[in-house]
């Protein structure tokens, strides 16, 4: 156990040594400038161009002397309280053993004037009078608004003039300004007194409406209004003319536009399959006249021998196989136009027949894989 403070204690040398190491030439040799153009300004009475060069060099390389002058500095321009917390940093500071003698020199010398320093330092006591139950009070200090935990205590404050001020959403004070010197001890009041605001209303949020969607698509459905008041809603049902488009059995012109179209693209198909029927009959035939042909130059028998006749009757009746498959597939297109036309035609006349009731006569077609049909009640 009583290794482990040498243990601690090399370990903060070997980091100060590392940290010291990893600094280069040229930032060491800016600190070093800058604290002696500090050290000349500081002499010269220019305590803030002091200032600025001093924290330069204490962020390029960190040294007690550094924050000595710094804190005479601001001693000097009469900001105590940063120079108390300035004095204070150097004599917390644990120097290692081996720390330069400047070093050690610097650190007593900030405990002897921090003591100097304690003395000159005034505060001042901020208190509240009136409603100091008020919400949301809090008190200025030239400007910055004060911890709640430092109002009734005493504050430490730079000599000189300081401007206090207590404010609220219902509640304020007067400004009250107050002149304090060296080591003085003074105590400000706060009158609060309300300001005639009202206080923040908490608004309820409203409560939606739920609005049931077989009320919104109802044509007609009335809305009602609380008592006393007038809706603005018309209640009035429109005409039939204008519910068309809310009536399921309405399709308007549409049906029999299908109908007229499906008839005509169903007739044209018909149409085209039935040339192609016709063509592979001829081509059929065509290539039955070639073999009879055949048959008769070969010398009979009933055999076709003729190596180029038997060519050409087997595009013949290649070809009369095209064109029956282009055939058949025409007559099947033009007999599902025909039959979803006059299917559109029905549901269309039933649907102008006014009637609502499940029971009226409809068709409706069926497409299926090598298959049409209907279905539909009667």
């Amino acid at each position: 156990m009583r290794r482990i403070p040498c243990l601690v204690s090399g370990v903060c040398v070997f980091i100060a040594a590392h940290s010291a190491f990893a600094q280069t030439d040229l930032e060491r040799a800016t600190a070093r400038d800058a604290a002696n153009n500090g050290r000349a300004a500081f002499d010269a009475g220019k305590y803030e161009k002091a200032i600025d060069y001093l924290s330069r060099a204490e962020q390029l390389v960190h040294s007690p002397t550094h924050l000595l002058f710094m804190a005479r500095a601001q001693a000097k321009l009469g900001r105590l309280v940063a120079a108390h917390e300035t004095y204070l940093k150097i004599t917390r500071e644990t120097l290692a053993a081996n720390a330069p003698k400047a070093f050690v020199s610097a650190q007593t010398a900030a405990e002897q004037e921090q003591d100097a320093l304690d003395e000159r330092l005034p505060s001042i006591t901020v208190t509240l009078q009136g409603d100091t139950k008020a919400p949301d009070v809090s008190v200025q200090m030239d400007g910055t608004t004060l911890p709640a935990a430092m109002i009734g205590i005493p504050l430490p404050a730079d000599p000189g003039e300081h401007v206090f001020k207590a404010s609220g959403p219902t509640i304020a004070s007067e400004p009250v300004t107050v002149r304090v010197a060296e080591a003085a001890k003074q105590t400000v009041t706060l009158k609060l007194r309300s300001t005639g605001a009202a206080p923040p209303a908490v608004v309820a949020k409203p409560a939606a409406t739920a609005v049931q969607p077989a009320a919104v698509a109802a044509v007609g459905t009335a809305v009602a209004a609380p008592t006393g008041q007038t809706s603005d809603v018309n209640t009035t049902a429109p005409p039939p003319e204008h519910a068309v488009a809310d009536n399921p059995k309405s399709h308007g012109p549409g049906l029999l536009i299908a109908s007229v179209t499906s008839f005509g693209l169903g007739a044209v198909s018909a149409g085209v399959g039935t040339y192609f029927m016709l063509k592979s009959s001829s081509t059929r035939n065509d290539s039955d006249d070639l073999y009879q042909q055949c048959t008769l130059t070969s010398g009979g028998g009933g055999k076709c021998t003729d190596p180029i006749l038997i060519d050409q009757i087997k595009s013949k009746d290649s070809e009369a196989d095209h064109q029956s498959k282009l055939g058949i597939v025409g007559l099947v297109g033009g007999g599902v136009g025909l039959l979803a036309g006059f299917t559109f035609l029905i549901i269309d006349v039933g649907s102008r027949s006014g009637s609502a009731s499940h029971s009226t006569p409809h068709v409706t077609p069926v497409f299926g894989f090598q298959s049409v049909g209907v279905t539909g009640t009667f």
